[in-house]
């Protein structure tokens, strides 16, 4: 009996940690991320680099938004309560 308790101890505490990671990665590695690629971009179009900059701008900056919409939207997915919760 004190098995199961400890198992279900665990996956809620993967569960919160795993949570924790991806909003981390979501609201914070991947926005900046896409900042930075698209500030880096911005700086190799001003220097005639046209297509290394149109690159970095229209194709891996835009890599790292949809990493964070999928992080956001998984971790939404992995915070959301069961039919089994209740909340008082």
């Amino acid at each position: 009996m004190t098995e199961q308790r400890n198992s279900g101890d665990t996956t809620a505490t993967h569960s919160s940690s795993s949570a924790t990671v991806l909003g981390m990665a979501a609201y914070v590695i991947f926005p900046v991320l896409a900042l930075v690629t698209a500030a880096l971009g911005f700086i190799l179009v001003l220097n005639d680099r046209l297509v290394p900059g149109l690159v970095f701008i229209l194709i891996i900056a835009q890599i790292w938004v949809i990493g964070g919409l999928w992080a956001h939207f998984r971790r939404r997915r992995l915070t959301q309560p069961t039919e089994g919760d209740q909340r008082l």
